[in-house]
């Protein structure tokens, strides 16, 4: 699980189920970068029938405009982003991303919250499937916002999210198309509260100055509760557990004259940008390049040195405080 704009989600890879909030990313990668394509036009769901291939909702007509893109005639939930008029209000939709909603503009209980595209980052894009959502047909009029769709991803299942994508301005749009899978591995009914042990292990000892690189913290879980079945114990413990991730950075000094603890990046700086994966493995992007401190009062003593990773998540009822791993700059 995950956390986005304080409600908690699922990620595609973490298991979820039709009755939470599913979060679909998509990653644009051009030439080994992550950057912004020219537009994200849409994003549609679909069942998954023919193991994974889209052929089913696909024109595939000899000669159509639309060749190779989703069928105007497919029966499908869909996602756009927002066109607004100068005071603001909904006029219809638009494909280019500066129109894009950004995290903090989503309300996980508005029932049309998830009909937005959202841009999280250069190239980073998700939509949220919601339980109960609608979703705009195209042809919506400026005055006359009628849910279009309902959310047919309300059962467990294969789906497919087909993204449509103007990578350049000027070229053909193209699709890309992802699987996701909807059951009900996260959904457990017990006698008693959960009762978690957890562990941490930092993977890296050493990191380069002047690199960017994902900090990388592995989590271990061990459900106590002796009733659980070894099945389900097992899959707990893969990580389904774990939710709102957040790391903190600081940067220890040893000389007098200089602060003894300087805060780089605290809980709250990360946050947002936090990974967390299917087998609980916590991870943030730091960036070398930028170390500063995060005071003007504290003296940082130059970027290279020892520096100190807590990462903080939640168990169920619990926030846990990892403890504290040493990471040398060099």
């Amino acid at each position: 699980m995950t956390s986005f704009n304080g409600t908690t989600v699922i990620s595609r890879g973490s298991r979820p189920s039709p009755i939470t909030p599913t979060k679909l990313d998509f990653h644009f990668v051009n030439a080994g970068a992550q950057i912004d394509p020219f537009q994200v036009c849409s994003v549609h769901i679909f069942r998954n029938t023919q193991f994974g291939a889209p052929d089913a909702y696909i024109d595939l007509s000899a000669g159509s405009t639309n060749y190779g893109l989703v069928s105007s005639v497919a029966t499908n939930m869909l996602f756009h982003n927002y066109k607004r008029n100068d005071v603001g209000v909904k006029v219809g939709f638009d494909a280019n991303v500066s129109a894009c909603a950004t995290e903090n503009e989503y309300a996980g209980d508005l029932r049309y919250s998830a009909s937005s595209i959202f841009r999280e980052g250069p190239g980073r894009f998700s939509v949220i499937l919601q339980p109960s959502g609608f979703y705009y047909a195209t042809s919506a009029a400026a005055n006359g916002w009628v849910a279009g769709y309902n959310n047919t991803a309300s059962a467990t299942g294969g789906y497919l999210d087909i993204w449509t994508v103007v990578d350049t301005e000027a070229s053909r749009a193209q699709i890309y198309v992802n699987t996701f899978t909807l059951g009900t591995a996260n959904t457990i009914g017990i006698t008693g509260p959960l009762e978690v042990t957890t562990t941490n292990k930092l993977v890296q000892r050493y990191i380069e100055l002047g690199s960017k690189k994902r900090v990388q913290v592995k989590t271990e879980l061990v459900v106590d509760n002796e009733p659980i079945k070894e099945s389900i114990r097992n899959l707990l413990e893969t990580g389904a557990l774990i939710s709102d991730a957040s790391m903190r950075i600081v940067k220890l000094n040893d000389s007098p004259a200089l602060t003894s603890r300087v805060m780089i990046h605290d809980f709250n700086d990360t946050a947002a940008n936090t990974n967390l994966d299917s087998n609980g493995q916590i991870s943030y992007l730091w960036d070398t390049n930028s170390i500063a401190a995060k005071y003007s009062d504290d003296l940082l003593g130059g970027a290279r040195g020892v520096y100190e990773i807590t990462v903080k998540y939640d168990v169920v009822e619990e926030t846990i405080f990892s403890r504290k791993f040493n990471l040398i700059v060099r």
